[in-house]
């Protein structure tokens, strides 16, 4: 048998190929400005430290920066009907140890994650942050907000500027110290007694708008440079120790922490100076560089410090080796909620509202 030949396709004529180009040619026209007109990025982003992240509370979302599915960007993304993390309309970057501006994992580098993966962008309304307890002040020993929250709350250790560590300086106060006939003796009994805690520790001095808005900056300025339309939350830090005038609190025995008088004077005063200097900061940089707005955490936290038990919004230490765990001190499942409450209050925006049906 001869075989068949094959039936040749349909052979189509210049002009009809030049049709079919010049169509192609006009849905790609029409296609790219549409394209090039939808901005990235995500509604919502949340950047920041372990204030921000949520250690110890499960369930964690990335443990490589204790980074919690309940922190308060979670709760506000749930209320707002944000969808799912990175894969909705909001994505979160915060991380255990994050500094404002400092070494390491800082807010700017957060910024750069959240570009890389192009969720942050002309599109972005919100972005919100806690930074700046883990930015060195003064160049001091004890110089970072929560290495002095950590060092003062650790039993027996002698806490702030007023207090001296020594060998004798339980047995050789100060009053018998002004008795001495001497400056020379005076000398012998202050090294007794311990050396001068004065320039050892954070002080309350030491946090001005200046010096804070010189820290902020950076990170807004990072957020600012890919979210000019974005709103920009600055987080304040709950009450963590009660007023002054409390007596303090203590942890069951063989825990290791607690807070006497002096202590919560010192740290009460160093936290409503940090305070302070994070609103005048928030203030000064939306002047300069946009809407840049401050949460205030520590006036609603007031009565839920860290000896208000049951009422506490922030975890009681927990001991583990050497040290406390990365979750003491910080917000826990209750203080994050109302903490996200804050934020949401203070960036209503309609951009984040859930779409409707």
């Amino acid at each position: 048998m001869v075989p068949r030949p094959v039936a040749a396709g349909r052979v189509r004529s210049p002009a009809h190929i030049a049709l079919l180009v010049l169509l192609l040619l006009l849905a790609a026209v029409a296609a790219g400005p549409a394209s090039a007109a939808a901005p990235s990025g995500k509604p919502y982003v949340a950047l920041g430290d372990s204030y921000s992240s949520g250690p110890g509370l499960e369930p964690t979302r990335e443990p490589g920066c204790a980074r919690s599915a309940v922190n308060y960007a979670s709760v506000l993304a749930r209320e707002l009907g944000l969808g799912a993390e990175r894969r909705g309309r909001w994505a979160d970057y915060s991380c255990a140890g994050a500094t404002a501006a400092g070494p390491g994992t800082s807010v700017p580098v957060q910024v750069g994650w959240a570009a890389a993966d192009r969720t942050i962008g002309p599109a972005t309304r919100v972005v919100t942050f806690t930074a700046g307890g883990n930015d060195p002040w003064a160049g001091r020993d004890h110089d970072t907000l929560y290495d002095v929250l950590a060092a003062c709350v650790r039993a027996g250790t002698p806490c702030g500027p007023a207090r001296r560590a020594g060998p004798l300086a339980q047995l050789l106060p100060d009053a018998l110290t002004d008795l001495l006939p001497s400056d020379l003796m005076r000398a012998v009994a202050s090294v007794l007694a311990g050396d001068d805690e004065r320039s050892r520790w954070l002080s309350p001095d030491d946090l001005t708008p200046g010096r804070m808005t010189a820290t902020l900056r950076p990170a807004v300025a990072a957020i600012r440079a890919r979210a000019p339309r974005a709103t920009i939350a600055v987080v304040g830090y709950p009450r963590v120790v009660p007023p002054t005038g409390s007596s303090g609190c203590a942890g069951p025995v063989g825990l290791g922490w607690a807070l006497d008088a002096d202590e919560v004077t010192y740290l009460d005063a160093l936290l409503a100076a940090y305070d302070r200097a994070q609103r005048a900061a928030a203030a000064a940089l939306g002047r300069s560089s946009g809407p840049v707005r401050f949460v205030d955490v520590r006036t609603p936290s007031a009565g839920h410090d860290l000896c208000a038990g049951d009422a506490a919004w922030v975890s009681a230490p927990v001991l583990g080796g050497l040290g406390f765990l990365g979750e003491s001190l910080h917000p826990k499942d209750a203080g994050m909620a109302e903490i996200a409450g804050l934020v949401e209050r203070a960036t209503s925006v309609e951009g984040l509202r859930p779409r409707r049906r």
